[in-house]
């Protein structure tokens, strides 16, 4: 049987709280959005091509959803508050990097860090918000949750184009994180409780490898696939994907 979650806080009386986490929420999916307002520009400053046009999208994507389930396995392990911590530094500076990029290979790089921070940090919200809050009020937070990530996406490339009409700059897509992650990593020290679940928990980096190269192995031909004319590289990618999954689901 699992163990409760141990709170090793006091009970949370911060306003400050839910808004710290949903920031972190908020930028993480803005981020899925607001990079394809700035293609032309980012096209034209670093001559980049299709193909890293498509990296610069889909390695944010890829990145995430590769390391999702691992986030929230060492949230539960290190603490959900030191995670989010650190996965909120990680996307602070990966933007930076975004924001700095001289070259295509530079951008897609930051942009895969920036995926792989969103996902240390976004599965920590919803167990601080289960931890901390109960009730009607736990119910409240999970609508607000939920109604941040819509208004992330639906105002994703409102956004970037505002920042680029404003500084004629793609780079400010990505620089706005910049202060705005610094606050809320400030706040999450002062304002967001740790908790963890009990001292049984392990970290199956077997489990967590084997799904990490499954979504890689489905995603990888899925955006690149249509654009190579579906070699057989992609075919077999698929198929990777399916026996790793399998193995996945024999291992549980």
């Amino acid at each position: 049987m699992s163990r409760p979650n141990v709170l090793s806080t006091a009970p949370v009386t911060s306003p400050l709280l839910l808004p710290t986490v949903l920031t972190g929420v908020f930028i993480t999916i803005l981020d899925f959005f607001i990079v394809n307002v700035a293609i032309p520009t980012i096209r034209a400053d670093l001559g980049a091509g299709s193909a890293a046009i498509e990296w610069i999208v889909a390695g944010y994507g890829l990145a995430y959803g590769c390391g999702l389930i691992l986030g929230g396995r060492l949230g539960d392990l290190f603490g959900r508050r030191r995670v989010y911590a650190a996965g909120l530094a990680l996307f602070t500076a990966a933007s930076l990097a975004c924001g700095l990029a001289g070259t295509p290979g530079a951008l897609i790089t930051a942009r895969i860090a920036q995926g792989l921070a969103a996902a240390l940090l976004t599965p920590q919200v919803l167990a601080v918000i289960r931890t901390a809050y109960a009730g009607e009020q736990q119910a409240k937070a999970i609508n607000l949750y939920a109604l941040t990530m819509g208004l992330a996406a639906v105002f994703g490339q409102l956004v970037g184009g505002a920042l680029i009409e404003a500084t004629g700059d793609w780079r400010a897509c990505f620089l706005i994180n910049v202060p705005i992650g610094a606050t809320a990593f400030v706040l999450t020290l002062r304002h967001v409780p740790e908790s963890r679940t009990g001292a049984d928990v392990r970290l199956d980096l077997g489990g967590a490898g084997l799904i990490a190269f499954g979504l890689a192995a489905l995603l990888l031909p899925l955006i690149e696939g249509r654009a190579q004319g579906w070699p057989a590289w992609t075919w077999v990618s698929l198929g990777a994907a399916v026996t790793l999954f399998l193995a996945v689901t024999a291992g549980s």
